[in-house]
């Protein structure tokens, strides 16, 4: 192999390493500091590499938050996909959904700092905006299918599967600000059953 295929594919490797790393860095920096205070310098002190090297593989802030956004977006579909569903019934399929979708596993994935400060900033970053829109329309996506398949079977009525899963998209985004500020953590599990209760209640279950 020429020496410059080797060096090309040890360079490729060393940012399939790295990459992830770098946006995992970046992520804890946030959580810290705050989007504005994450800058690229602490973001590359935090793991020992030379801010050079962030910008080598992101060229920019930005597109290191874009990166950090498909972080988000591949941890919930990780999350999600790990959801045991085959092979049950209709109903239990539901309630398995409604159940890791009030979880703690789920409320805890991505920390709620992390997550205000993509949602501010990216009213001021286009693309960002973008790939958080994306994020949503596909959990809507996923929520609709299920929803329809529950309608199939006759767990709960038929609807506008869209409309239900964007009001079930609202109901969680609010309960996770809303519990970060006002639930005490001997209160949340009967917070979670509140919760579970208000979406069968808007999912019309039989």
């Amino acid at each position: 192999m020429p020496k410059t295929s080797r060096k090309n594919g040890r360079q490729r490797q060393n940012a399939e390493i790295r990459k992830p790393e770098i946006v995992k860095s970046f992520y804890q920096t946030i959580l810290e500091r705050g989007f504005e205070g994450a800058s690229i310098a602490k973001v590359a002190a935090r793991i020992n590499i030379h801010p050079s090297l962030i910008l080598h593989y992101f060229g920019n802030k930005e597109n290191l938050t874009l990166e950090l956004v498909d972080y988000v977006i591949e941890e919930y579909d990780r999350l999600l996909r790990s959801v045991e569903l085959e092979g049950l019934s209709p109903e239990a399929r539901l309630e398995r959904l409604l159940e890791i979708i009030w979880s703690r596993e789920y409320y805890e994935k991505i920390h709620i700092a992390g997550s205000f400060s993509l949602l501010a900033v990216s009213f001021r970053r286009p693309r960002i905006q973008e790939k958080i829109e994306g994020l949503y329309n596909a959990f809507r996506r996923f929520l609709a299918k299920e929803i329809q398949k529950a309608a199939d079977a006759g767990i709960i009525e038929q609807q506008d599967t869209v409309r239900t899963a964007a009001r079930i998209i609202t109901l969680i985004e609010g309960a996770r600000h809303f519990r970060h500020l006002f639930v005490e953590k001997n209160e949340c599990e009967q917070y979670n059953q509140d919760m579970k209760a208000a979406t069968r209640m808007m999912m019309q279950m039989q």
